[in-house]
Formats: structure tokens, C-alpha cells, sequence
């Protein structure tokens, strides 16, 4: 009987006590924890890598601290093990603190007669750090009890990757995906056994064993730690890899770890990066492909290398996928350390003078608008303006006369980019460049002119090459992308331009013989592989500028002086075209071609006229039209003689040309205009010219150039008859100061319509 009753007592005094622990640790497990809250979401350094998911380069916090995150399952299961065992050896066995380290602690510490080991547990030493105290007895009872806690609400694996990404190694790097980067100059997957013994040891006294530092006692560290838990290691292995890490690449570079690629992209980059983007420092997968990223550099810096003679001391690039707008790689300058050169300026992004890049988006717009790739335009001398004379030249001072569309843009002819400019519309045409993703141009608005059609206003490079992107799209603009996505995956694009608008820009800028009148037989431009072409240069020889598209890629380069040194000597778009082909050439698929354009129809056309052939034109030749557009029939061969009828436009220039021309004639031509009403090619409405005092008053004039239709044509000043004679009728007007009014009359009309006035101003 007794011994039941001591049963009983038994069970009542100790049987609740399992139930007791339980709901204490349920409690635990389930009460808010502010202080674990803020320690899990603390901001990680971010590894921006490659679109293989290769390390471009890691960003520090804001505080200049390196912490990478790097789940337990990706840490290598050696490194695992040994940082376990040299810590906390019984970490699975025990509920957070461990009595037997404790009591083994204590006795090592009173043999030594100091502190050599503090019976920690992993979770204790995590403990501290979420919730750090002053130390003492009391300081250390509190770390153990909150150790029980954190043992309640995390799992083991999760209190061991927590505390993996959080051990300080002192030089403001914590966790040891930051350490093997920053000591080793390695990813932490390529750590060896040597270097994992040598960082377990760090944490302990990182000031005595940063191998960096101490390569010495740091070995010594590591050999006793290996013979302590049993792993087999050399003497002279583990002092070698410690002497080592005083030069590795992590103890030299900005970040933890060798990595420092594109280092403009990677700014730019971290720019668009959220803070959410931080909270677990996941690694930011990119569209930047190093073998493409690392050819841009190559090819850049090659052509720099070779510029000294003509003062170019930086450049610029950007590779863009045409499919789907990810930017395959992006160099901002040759050099980022350059500090000579302004290296850390990004080139891809300041806006500067494009010249003539602009001139195929001019010409789409006037596809657009009611041209072809045969109207022709004028390439002669003609001033363009009003109180601002501009008198437009070619690069190479040639005219060429009537010209084609396809030829003026092919051989980048400027004259007919500024008439073309002046037919449209400068505000038209400024408004289309911000359709296409232009920017740089809304602050320029009130600014542009006719030179904007040669590319006088400012634009960026990125600008540039998205834009150029989309006459291999069939007329889409892309949204550029920095972050990876699905393959195929074109978020954002939007149409601009027509299939056949784009098919025939594209058809041009890839046309060889179009290109002879402009750049010769022998140009940089005529490639092995498919591929359409623009350069340009800026009116002050600072900026030379190439950009260039096969059906996979678009690739554009800058160069120049960001200080806006002027280019000494001539060496055109030649250096950054040549860049421009080696990377495209690198690239290029095996008889990989351009799109072919869509939704076009071909047409035989007069060589000379643009209009549609007939049996009496003597050079016949196909061109492209939009599907549902055909030129008009070739009236300026009529097989009744070998004259040439030229439109009015051109008569000047035959008849100093000695040129076959049938006086009188007013034959049509596609884009130009056809009238009998006179016309006063120069001087400009509203122009105004100065008095030179040097020369005698008598010995200046103004040309007047007046040309009509019909004959014969008559020129008045100020109302008082001056000169008579045929198209074109060319007069030396004497200057007087004051202001002039100009008339002329065709074919003894005096009517409205049949009326040219012109006013200048003398000073």
C-alpha cells in the first residue's frame, strides 16, 4: 500500500513536468520575436552576375559592409562540417546550449588560467548577434536562455545557414560567401580544404588570424583546429594557401572576390534596383553575356590604342538583342580606372552629337510620309534657312546632283537630309525622334533646326542603338532589358514604323553599291557577313559614331573626349565602324542574313529619274515600294533626243555642268516640286548678309538664282524691273545697307500665282 501511495506521489510531482516543457517551448515557438524579425530581414550585399549566372561583381551595403546570403543547400558540404565541428561539434544533440561544453569550457579555462574557450554553442554565438549584450555572467545567462528560444522558433538547418551568413570575420565582411571572396579571391564553391580551415578560424580572433594580415599564426590556427577535429592536412599546404591570400585578387579589388566586369553596367544596374532586391541578397541575374561584353572592351580599346594621332582618347559601347532587347553587353568607357581620361564617366548614357546617325529615322519618317527609296532629292549647292544662312556640304565636298533617296542615305549625303527635313517638318521630325525613345531631345524642343536632320542636337548612345534596333524589328521599338527573363519574352515593345518603311531602311543601309557615291568602292563598311550600316560625325569633329545590325544583334560605339577635345586629322567613323564589324563579325552566324523587308513589291525605275522605266530610259534598275505604291512613269527620256528634261530644281546645276538639258521643260519628279511658278532659289527669305569693309563696297554682291518652268523669267528689286532671261536665271545683285525686297515672274505673269517674293537684309 505504501509503495502505490509513493507511485502516486511520484506522478504527481513529475509527469506535468514534460507537459510543462512543451507548452513553455510552444510559447516560445509562437511569441513575437521583434529583435530575430529585424536580424532575418538586415539587407545582404547583391552579386550581379552574367546571364550564365557568372559574377560580374558584388555591391556593398550603403555602410560599406560585404554580407552575401547564400543558402545552406549551395554552401559545399565540407565547409559545413568543418566550421560545425570546430564550434559546436554536439550542435544536433542539444536544445541550444550544451552543458557538457559549458562544464569542458570551464575546466579548460581554469587549467590555462584564462579564457582559451567559452562553451558556446552555435546557436549561443547566434544568439549574440541577434541580440548582442556587455558580457559578464549575467550577459551570458541571457545569450543561453535566448539561445532555448531561438531553438523553439528556428529549425537547425535554419539556425545554421542563419549563423553561416552572419559570422563577423572582421574588415567589415560577414558570413563566409563574403569571406571567400574577400580573403581567397574565390567563389565560395571553389574554396579549398586548406582555405576552409584558415577562414573557421577567423571568427574567433579576425584581428590575429586573417590570413591577409597573419598568414603565420593563421596556419598555425588551422593545423590545430585540423588535428582537433580529425581532418588530414599538410603542414606546408595550409602555410602556402595562408601566404597566399596577402596577394589573392579579394585582398586588391573593390568587393569581395576577383569580379569586376562591366563595371558602368553593373552601376547602372544597381541604379534600378529595388530594396526588396537586397532583402535576401539573391544573386541579380543579368542579360549581359561576357563573351560578347568582353569583345565590345577588346574592340573598343584596340581602336583607342591606335588614336593617338588623332587625339581620341575614350569610347563607348552597347550590344543589344534585337529579339528580344536584352542588352548583351555595355561598355561606358575604354578604361573605368582610367582617372587621366574621366574612365568612371559612363559614355553610353552623357548625350553628345550624333551627325549623321539620325538621317535614317529622317528618312523613314518621309517613307511614312508619301516618299520611296527612288524619290529623288537634290544634292547641289542650296542654302537653306532664313536669318541663319546654312549652306550644308557632304563630308567629301562632292554634289552629286538628282539623287535617289536610297543613295543620299546609303552615301550619308547631307544636302538632301536638309531638304528632306525642310519638306517634312523640323518639329515633325523632332517629334518622331521622341516617339522613338529619344529623351535627350524634349529640353532641346524650342532649340532644333534644319541642321537637326545632320544631327546637331544631343542625344545618348543607348538611345541611338535601341532606336536603330528597330529596322530589324519590322518597325517594333524594344524596351531595353537588364534583367534576365524568359528567352523570346519581348515585354513592352510598341510599333513605330511600318513593316515596309523599316524593311526598306534596312534594305538600304545594307546596300553596297548605294554606299560608292558617298564612301567609294573600297569601304570599311562592305562586310563578309549580312549586315546594314550608319556612321556619323559630329559638325565639330569631337564625336565620331558607328552603329551597325546583323538579323541577331545591333551594336553601336562612341568615340572621342568626354572633355569634347576636338579630333585632330581626319579619321571619320572609320575607328569606331571598325569596332562595330569585329563585334558583329565575332558573332555572326555561318550565311546568317537580314530579314527580308515586308510587305514591299519590286519595280524597275529609271537609274536617273527614280520614275518608273520606260523603253527610252538608258540605266534601268529595281527598287522596292510599299505594297500599293508605284511611281509614276520616266518622262525625263522621251526618245525624241538624247536631252535629259530636268525638273527646274536642277537646272542651274546641268547648265554649269554643260549637261544635256532641253530648256523649258518641266518634267515631274517623285517628291519635288512640278510647277511653272517661279521660284527664288537663293537667297534665302529673310536672310542677312554683311558689308565687308576690308573690300570696296562695289566689288560685293548677292547671288540671285531664280528658276522656273516656263520662260522667260523676270527679276525685280523693290519693284523696279532688273533682269530678264531663261531658267535658270542667275544675277549678281550689288549690296546696298537696308533692306531689299526681291520679286520674280515667269512667262510675262504678274498674277498671285505666279509670283516668287523674297526679302533680305543688308547691314
Amino acid at each position: 500500500m505504501e509503495r502505490h501511495r509513493i507511485a502516486r506521489l511520484f506522478h504527481v510531482a513529475f509527469l506535468p513536468t514534460p507537459i510543462l516543457v512543451v507548452a513553455v517551448w510552444a510559447v516560445l515557438a509562437v511569441s513575437p520575436d521583434p529583435a530575430l524579425d529585424r536580424f532575418q530581414s538586415r539587407p545582404y550585399s547583391l552579386t550581379i552576375t552574367d546571364r550564365t549566372g557568372t559574377p560580374l561583381q558584388t555591391l556593398p551595403l550603403a555602410d560599406g559592409l560585404w554580407r552575401e546570403y547564400a543558402a545552406l543547400g549551395a554552401l559545399p558540404s565540407r565547409l559545413v562540417s568543418i566550421f560545425r565541428e570546430a564550434e559546436d561539434e554536439r550542435f544536433y544533440a542539444h536544445p541550444g546550449v550544451d552543458p557538457l561544453s559549458l562544464f569542458r569550457a570551464f575546466v579548460q579555462n581554469t587549467r590555462a588560467g584564462e579564457i582559451v574557450s567559452g562553451g558556446s554553442t552555435i546557436t549561443m554565438q547566434l544568439a549574440r548577434l541577434v541580440k548582442p549584450h556587455s558580457g559578464g555572467l549575467g550577459g551570458k545567462l541571457s545569450e543561453a536562455l535566448y539561445a532555448v528560444r531561438l531553438e523553439s522558433k528556428l529549425s537547425k538547418g535554419e539556425i545554421l545557414e542563419l549563423w553561416l551568413n552572419s559570422l563577423p570575420f572582421g574588415s567589415q565582411i560577414e558570413g563566409v560567401a563574403s569571406a571567400a571572396r574577400k580573403i581567397f579571391g574565390v567563389r565560395i564553391a571553389e574554396l579549398s580544404t586548406e582555405q576552409i580551415l584558415l577562414l573557421a578560424v577567423i571568427p574567433r580572433r579576425p584581428a590575429r588570424y586573417d590570413p591577409r594580415n597573419n598568414p603565420d599564426r593563421a596556419a598555425e590556427a588551422a593545423l590545430r583546429l585540423a588535428s582537433r577535429i580529425g581532418v588530414e592536412i599538410g603542414e606546408a599546404a595550409v602555410s602556402m594557401v595562408a601566404k597566399a591570400a596577402v596577394s589573392s585578387p579579394g585582398a586588391t579589388t573593390t568587393g569581395p572576390g576577383p569580379s569586376l566586369e562591366a563595371p558602368h553596367f553593373v552601376r547602372y544596374v544597381a541604379a534600378q534596383l529595388s530594396d526588396e532586391r537586397f532583402a535576401r541578397g539573391v544573386p541579380v541575374h543579368t542579360t549581359l553575356d561576357l563573351d560578347v561584353q568582353r569583345a565590345l572592351e577588346a574592340a573598343i580599346r584596340a581602336r583607342i590604342a591606335s588614336a593617338d594621332r588623332f587625339r581620341i582618347g575614350n569610347g563607348a559601347g552597347i550590344v543589344i538583342d534585337n529579339q528580344t532587347g536584352e542588352i548583351l553587353a555595355y561598355v561606358g568607357s575604354a578604361d573605368f580606372f582610367d582617372a587621366e581620361q574621366s574612365g568612371q564617366i559612363d559614355g553610353v548614357r552623357i548625350a553628345r552629337q550624333p551627325g549623321s546617325t539620325l538621317k535614317p529615322f529622317l528618312y523613314a519618317l518621309a517613307l511614312e510620309n508619301g516618299f520611296s527609296a527612288a524619290t529623288i532629292l537634290p544634292d547641289i549647292p542650296t542654302e537653306f534657312g532664313g536669318r541663319e544662312i546654312y549652306v550644308p556640304e557632304n563630308f567629301n565636298r562632292r554634289f552629286n546632283g538628282p539623287v535617289r533617296l536610297r543613295t543620299a542615305l546609303a552615301s550619308s549625303l547631307n544636302v538632301p537630309a536638309v531638304y528632306t527635313i525642310e519638306r517634312i517638318g523640323v518639329a515633325n521630325f523632332a517629334n518622331y525622334l521622341l516617339e522613338l525613345g529619344f529623351a535627350s531631345l524634349e529640353d532641346q524642343m524650342n532649340s532644333v533646326g534644319t541642321g537637326l536632320a545632320l544631327g546637331n542636337a544631343e542625344v545618348t548612345l543607348v538611345e541611338l542603338a535601341r532606336a536603330f534596333t528597330v529596322f530589324v524589328r519590322d518597325g517594333s521599338l524594344p524596351e531595353l532589358r537588364w534583367d534576365l527573363q524568359p528567352a523570346g519574352d519581348d515585354p513592352g515593345s510598341r510599333r513605330v514604323m511600318s513593316q515596309s518603311t523599316a524593311g526598306i531602311i534596312r534594305s538600304i543601309l545594307s546596300d553596297k553599291m548605294a554606299r560608292v557615291p558617298g564612301f567609294g568602292t573600297r569601304s570599311v563598311l562592305d562586310t563578309n557577313f549580312e549586315a546594314m550600316f550608319k556612321t556619323g560625325t559630329s559638325s565639330q569633329f569631337n564625336n565620331i559614331w558607328a552603329l551597325g545590325s546583323t538579323g541577331r544583334m545591333t551594336a553601336a560605339i562612341w568615340m572621342g573626349n568626354f572633355g569634347g577635345e576636338t579630333v585632330i586629322g581626319a579619321p571619320g567613323s572609320s575607328l569606331p565602324a571598325a569596332a562595330v564589324i569585329e563585334v558583329l563579325g565575332l558573332f555572326a552566324d555561318p550565311g546568317s542574313k537580314l530579314p527580308d523587308p515586308q510587305g514591299v513589291q519590286e519595280i524597275d525605275i529609271c537609274a536617273t529619274s527614280g520614275l518608273r522605266a520606260t523603253e527610252h530610259c538608258p540605266a534601268v534598275l529595281p527598287e522596292i515600294f510599299a505594297v500599293g505604291e508605284e511611281p509614276e512613269w520616266c518622262n525625263w527620256h522621251t526618245g525624241l533626243s538624247d536631252a535629259v528634261r530636268f525638273p527646274p530644281e536642277y537646272q542651274s546645276w546641268a547648265h554649269e555642268r554643260d549637261y544635256l538639258i532641253q530648256a523649258g521643260s518641266s518634267a515631274p519628279a517623285s517628291g519635288l516640286r512640278t510647277s511653272s511658278e517661279p521660284r527664288i532659289v537663293r537667297p534665302a527669305d529673310g536672310a542677312v548678309f554683311y558689308n565687308d569693309p576690308t573690300i570696296a563696297t562695289e566689288s560685293q554682291a548677292v547671288r540671285v538664282e531664280v528658276i522656273s518652268g516656263v520662260n522667260p523669267v523676270q527679276l525685280y528689286v523693290d519693284g523696279a524691273f532688273l533682269a530678264e532671261g531663261d531658267s535658270p536665271l542667275l544675277i549678281l545683285l550689288p549690296i546696298r545697307p537696308g533692306t531689299i525686297s526681291l520679286t520674280a515672274t515667269a512667262g510675262g505673269r504678274i498674277d498671285g500665282e505666279a509670283i516668287a517674293r523674297s526679302t533680305i537684309t543688308v547691314r
